[in-house]
């Protein structure tokens, strides 16, 4: 049996954690996307409103989510983009998953496993700044290039975690945002909308129909959806259209052609299936899936 290299060690700690503090600025405009980790989000300021699958959640300075990353989200800066301000950490489940069995604390994962995101409505606090203090010593731990601090880095950086674990399961419940709370009428067509494009995103479809669907206009609808979620109607369709893709080659690897996957996730044509997944990915899907199959076989070679 092969034994860790200190690189290697040290490479999937990084991957295991991801933690950010107090970031400032967008640079560029964030797109719908997902990932394996759990997610705890913590904003700070500005103005933003932050999409989950086909839920919109308009954040105020203090409000922290957690997600499943896998649930297709991004953060909408609304305002001046250098005042936006959020801390995040990504964490793997399966790497903490040992430690909470040992201290039978799995329950720590409920939040993420039974409602899957959520939004809590923190104020000042002691607790909000325990986790505040917690998320930005998680930062610079994640961050250590120090070679012979990777072990112990990496042991703190699982009880730090846990204790804010703890800190986010013990905020009292009645901060957390019910999802169907009153919301303007906005927000409430811009999620029936989000609802019925991912419905229908295997077929053709056209502002009118969902006009149709709806009973609403075609322009008031192009105007609602892009007030709320900074997409058109048609570039959000064709975002969620990537992702299902993507989805598809890392799944299903060799089992289905590119055409099939193509015809599956709604794109017009092969050719602009290609075309569109190389702009976005910086890869064709031939070439991405190659990469995928040798990640994989590389991984259970070790």
């Amino acid at each position: 049996m092969k034994g860790y290299s200190k690189k290697s060690r040290k490479m999937d700690y990084q991957l295991s954690l991801v933690a950010f503090s107090h970031v400032k600025g967008q640079v560029a405009e964030l797109e719908f996307h997902s990932h394996q980790q759990y997610e705890l989000y913590f904003f700070h300021g500005g103005e933003c409103k932050y999409l989950i699958n086909n839920q919109i959640y308009d954040l105020n300075p203090g409000d922290m989510l957690f997600l499943d990353g896998l649930d297709l989200h991004k953060a909408h800066v609304t305002g001046n983009k250098e005042l936006y301000e959020r801390s995040m950490i990504h964490f793997s489940p399966e790497w903490i998953l040992p430690v909470l069995k040992e201290l039978d604390a799995l329950f720590l994962f409920d939040a993420f496993k039974q409602l899957r995101h959520g939004l809590f409505h923190t104020q000042v606090t002691e607790e909000s700044c325990e986790i505040e203090e917690l998320i930005t010593k998680l930062s610079r731990l994640s961050q250590t290039t120090e070679v012979n601090m990777e072990i112990a880095a990496e042991a703190e950086a699982k009880i730090l975690l846990i204790q804010l674990l703890f800190k986010v399961h013990q905020l009292d419940k009645t901060t957390l945002v019910e999802l169907n709370e009153v919301k303007n009428g906005k927000y409430l067509y811009a999620e029936k909308i989000a609802s019925y494009l991912q419905k229908h995103f295997k077929e053709i479809i056209s502002i009118e129909d969902i006009s149709k669907e709806l009973n609403l206009s075609s322009s008031y609808i192009s105007h609602t959806f892009k007030y709320s979620t900074g997409y058109t109607v048609m570039q959000y369709l064709m975002e969620y259209r990537l992702i299902q893709a993507k989805y598809l080659i890392e799944v299903v690897g060799e089992n289905k052609t590119i055409k099939d996957i193509s015809r599956e996730c709604g794109f017009e044509s092969d050719a602009h299936f290609n075309r569109f997944f190389k702009k976005k990915i910086g890869a064709t899907p031939n070439e991405y899936r190659k990469k995928q199959l040798d990640k994989y076989r590389k991984k259970i070679g070790e």
